[in-house]
């Protein structure tokens, strides 16, 4: 008589002595093999930290972009008009041609008006060939 034994079935097992040696590589390796993309933005020159330059205000044109996108510039006697962004470029102009390019444009934004008219104004005014530009955030009290 052939009396028949059950053999135990061997379990695959896959060792994990080594698992963290191999994450760790990968990481590492992936770490410096990846390109990181730059910080895209707005690329200005700014003035040292606590350097002040005091101005007359006579010298400051000012443009306000309102909540609403409105575009408003300041005239010399304080009012308020408003410009389309296609106008703001010969307003600079003229503006810096009245005082030998020493006019400072000050581009005063509420934090509600849309971003695209905030660069549209700033793209005029520096192709207006103005030199000293200040983004200023204004608070909606005043300014429209």
């Amino acid at each position: 008589m052939i009396s028949f034994v059950k053999r135990k079935k061997a379990k695959a097992e896959i060792p994990t002595a080594s698992m963290a040696d191999i994450a760790f590589l990968l990481i590492v390796f992936f770490m410096t093999a990846t390109i990181f993309a730059r910080e895209k933005g707005l690329i200005m020159l700014l003035p040292e930290k606590g350097e002040e330059v005091k101005i007359a205000s006579r010298n400051i044109m000012q443009i306000l972009v309102s909540p609403t996108g409105k575009v408003l510039v300041e005239e010399e006697d304080g009012t308020l008009h408003e410009y389309r962004i296609a106008d703001i470029r010969a307003e600079v102009e003229a503006a810096l041609e009245r005082t030998n390019d020493s006019i400072s444009v000050a581009i005063k934004v509420s934090h509600l008006a849309p971003y695209s008219v905030m660069i549209d104004v700033l793209d005029e005014v520096k192709m207006a060939d103005a030199k000293r530009i200040s983004l200023v955030p204004y608070s909606e009290g005043g300014g429209e």
